[in-house]
């Protein structure tokens, strides 16, 4: 029991010491107590002597190489020691050491004072084994011990630290790996990753594209090759079937002039031979004038040069000359039964026998047949003889001119003629599906003709242009050509003169400004077709004759319905139309007649009916008496179109004309207006001719098409 006490009195200084030491920081050792605080007597029944800390020797001390003595400088500081009840409870004693600077002299110090402690200790004995050893062989036992305890902590300390290192690498490179995990499986991709992918994916779909494209293209550029080839290949044979339709186009127009040389040399050996030809001429002149108008027409085809289709116009020329071929055969057999009843009259007259002698039957064949033939030839003409016989043949009546009555005649005889040449085709049933489709060719253009633009009415005058030249032309998913029958083409121009003409009442009356787009289409078509040119004027004048200018008289014997239809009243149900509908119509016929009068042609090409016949006819019109409501109508709607048109062209002399009309032309207007009639057609002539004169002249119609219009 003695011995463990001594054991721990032994070990007790040694804790101290080794604690002193470990709280010894860079050089400096770290005291429990301040250094001024008084030292404080033990109240226990202890030895005397001096005590030191019991840690001063402990054996456990806590090593950190942050926390090393520094061996190179000590501050030289006293110690100052709390009470402690340290060895057999002895009081504490105060001792001022100083801080040495090597470790050897450290453990010096710490021996030398736990041997004082032990000497002033009274319970020492023999049997302590500290105090049977010397001073010497403490201090090697202490210093071998050190160092062995030094050695292990130090091992142990560095096996701790490598331990900690690897664990913290570890630990780092698992947080990482988790950490770049994390990161792919949840939080999203930067804006450079999604960029970097999108330009991968832009680059991959533009290299397809390219490789597509690059495919098209070789795909593109064979396709162009094979078409250059077929192209070629077509366009080599199409040459040389336009080569071989100009020669054949050739050879018949050829062949056609030496026919229409023939028959006009023919033509005039017939009429050289006619006898009492003066008298003759007159019945079989709307005849020639046919002839002629033929044969200007049949040079215009024959020099116009189709490109497209050279067979064509061969083809046409081949009808004009049909045409011109039957004329002559009629006016040859008319010729024949002329030169027949003259010999016949002359026979009789060297006879010198009484008619009455004769038998009635050896006469009466050949003077009825005769009388029928020039009944047929000039069934108008009968109105023209007697208004020259009651007028002695030079003087004009009150309703027309006489100049103005023999174009009237002649125009609507040829359209009697033109008419007669169209039955056959017209009356037969087997070509009903052909007219039927021929109507359409012609109609669908007419109806169809506005002023939208130049390229939509230029597209209307070449169907139109092309259906009477006699080229293929499209009606629906089909083809069709007038010239295909006999009598077709003939048919197409007199169907399409009518319905332009026919437009003023249906259309121009309701629209104003639809009249020049049809006029410019009439003035195009006249130009290049003569014939349509005449059917289209005389349509005109049968629709309204007026235009002539011509009041048509009441005959005898004529019904009032037919002197109503004669002046182009419409009848419905036996009822004649009411007068303001009848002024309506007359006036858009008027209208549409004007614009043709002012359409300017293409290319500056004549006009085949231009001002020159504007000037005619209204100074035609004022040389005659005016007519109640017709006249005022017709006489405001012609200067509003054509007013403006004529005052450029003529200047004062027009002006002249129009203060003639504004004086002694509308009294007389005025005179024949029945009072309470209301007076709507005076009162806007009056209107109109007050305008005009305040404003110093006639403005320009609205509606006209400018020159470049198309």
């Amino acid at each position: 029991m003695s011995d463990n006490n001594e054991h721990e009195m032994v070990e007790s200084p040694l804790k101290e010491t080794m604690t002193l030491l470990s709280r010894t920081t860079k050089g400096q050792i770290v005291y429990d107590r301040d250094p001024l605080e008084p030292i404080k007597q033990s109240t226990s029944n202890s030895k005397s002597g001096v005590l030191l800390s019991e840690n001063i020797f402990g054996r456990n001390p806590a090593h950190s190489p942050e926390k090393s003595i520094d061996s190179q400088y000590f501050q030289h500081q006293y110690s100052v020691h709390h009470p402690h009840p340290g060895l057999n409870n002895r009081p504490n004693l105060l001792m001022d050491i100083p801080v040495q600077h090597t470790e050897k002299s450290i453990n010096q110090f710490k021996w030398q004072q736990e041997l004082l402690m032990m000497r002033n200790t009274n319970q020492l004995d023999e049997t302590t084994p500290v105090y049977n050893l010397s001073n010497h062989g403490i201090m090697q036992l202490f210093e071998l011990r050190e160092q062995q305890r030094l050695s292990t902590a130090t091992s142990f300390m560095k096996k701790i630290e490598d331990f900690k290192e690897v664990s913290r690498k570890s630990d780092e490179e698992e947080c990482l790996r988790m950490k770049q995990e994390l990161e792919e499986r949840l939080v999203p991709k930067r804006e450079s990753q999604v960029d970097v992918e999108m330009i991968i994916q832009r680059l991959q779909v533009e290299a397809r594209k390219r490789f597509q494209q690059e495919k098209d293209q070789i795909d593109q550029k064979l396709k162009e090759i094979t078409s250059i080839q077929e192209k070629e290949l077509q366009e080599d044979m199409k040459k040389k079937t336009l080569e071989l339709h100009i020669a054949e186009a050739k050879r018949r127009k050829g062949i056609s002039s030496s026919k229409l040389e023939s028959l006009l040399k023919f033509l005039d050996e017939s009429v050289t031979s006619c006898q009492e030809r003066d008298s003759f001429l007159q019945t079989v002149q709307m005849k020639l004038d046919r002839v002629t108008a033929l044969k200007t027409q049949f040079q215009v085809v024959v020099n116009n040069v189709n490109h497209e289709d050279p067979l064509n116009s061969a083809i046409r020329s081949e009808n004009i000359v049909k045409q011109i071929e039957d004329l002559v055969e009629v006016i040859r057999d008319d010729i024949a039964k002329n030169n027949a009843i003259v010999e016949e009259k002359n026979a009789l007259s060297k006879r010198q026998q009484p008619q009455s002698a004769l038998p009635s039957s050896a006469v009466m064949p050949i003077t009825s047949s005769a009388v029928k033939q020039e009944h047929r030839n000039d069934q108008l003409g009968c109105l023209e003889k007697k208004t020259c016989d009651s007028n002695g043949g030079d003087e004009d009546l009150d309703f027309v001119r006489r100049e103005d009555l023999v174009v009237y005649s002649q125009l609507q005889a040829e359209l009697r003629q033109y008419e007669a040449n169209t039955v056959a085709f017209s009356g037969d049933l087997s070509l009903k599906t052909l007219r039927f489709e021929l109507q359409k060719a012609v109609l669908h253009p007419v109806n169809e003709i506005s002023d939208q633009s130049g390229q939509h009415l230029q597209d209307k005058l070449d169907r139109l242009r092309s259906l009477l030249q006699g080229n293929a032309v499209h009606v629906g998913s089909r083809m069709v050509r007038a010239t295909e029958h006999p009598g077709g083409l003939e048919y197409c121009t007199n169907l399409l003169a009518r319905r332009l003409v026919a437009q003023g009442e249906d259309q121009v009356n309701v629209n104003p400004k639809a009249a020049f787009p049809i006029a410019a289409i009439i003035t195009e078509l006249w130009l290049e077709f003569p014939v349509f040119g005449r059917l289209v004027l005389a349509h005109f004048y049968r629709q309204c004759p007026y235009l002539v200018p011509y009041y048509l008289p009441q005959q005898e014997g004529q019904s009032n319905e037919d002197y109503y239809k004669s002046l182009g009243y419409r009848y419905s149900s036996g009822k004649v139309e009411q007068q303001p509908t009848y002024l309506k119509r007359m006036s858009g016929v008027v209208r549409l007649y004007a614009a043709v009068l002012i359409s300017l042609p293409r290319r500056n090409q004549p006009h085949p009916h231009g001002l020159e016949h504007a000037w005619r006819y209204l100074a035609a019109l004022l040389n005659l008496s005016p007519r109640n409501d017709i006249t005022a109508a017709i006489l405001v709607e012609f200067l509003t179109v054509a007013g403006s048109a004529m005052s450029k062209e003529y200047g004062k002399q027009f002006q002249k004309l129009l203060h003639l009309i504004c004086t002694e032309y509308f009294t007389m207007i005025r005179n024949v207006t029945p009072k309470g009639s209301g007076g709507g057609p005076v009162t806007r002539l009056e209107e109109f001719l007050h305008e005009s004169i305040t404003k110093g002249g006639i403005s320009a119609p609205a509606g006209q098409l400018f020159p470049r219009f198309w």
